[in-house]
């Protein structure tokens, strides 16, 4: 074999295709375990962030449905559901962003005020913290 007008042996040529395809088949499977490996992470939705519920709910919420989710005295006038209730609790995620987002009977509508963001941490807030107590 001739390499720029050089006799080259074909051992030492085939020693490098043989390592650089080694090199090739160890850095090909590094890559698809690294894509496997954190794709599934960085694809995962982010848990909501319990501490921006907590303060959307004590900035929009508390003036109706009261700290401990029971209703304040405006709220009961209003006639809003209790938190803690099973009507409430067996909502789904989405009905409950829903009526935050659409407002329902009493309820305002907070999609203008609100991000979709606010509204999802909201409504995890509302499942956690009033949930049912055992």
């Amino acid at each position: 074999m001739l390499d720029n007008g050089k006799r080259v042996s074909s051992g030492m040529a085939g020693g490098r295709m043989a390592r650089l395809g080694t090199f090739a088949i160890f850095l090909g499977t590094a890559v698809a375990i690294a894509v496997v490996g954190f794709s599934p992470r960085a694809a995962a939705k982010p848990a909501p962030d319990n501490a921006a519920g907590e303060q959307t709910f004590k900035s929009n919420c508390v003036v109706c449905h009261g700290a401990d989710g029971t209703g304040s005295p405006t709220g009961k006038a209003l006639k809003v559901p209790d938190l803690n209730s099973e009507a409430v609790q067996k909502l789904t995620a989405a009905q409950m962003e829903a009526q935050v987002s659409d407002g329902k009977n009493n309820m305002p509508p907070f999609k203008s005020t609100l991000s979709k963001e606010q509204i999802q941490g909201v409504v995890a807030y509302i499942r956690v913290t009033f949930g049912k107590k055992k």
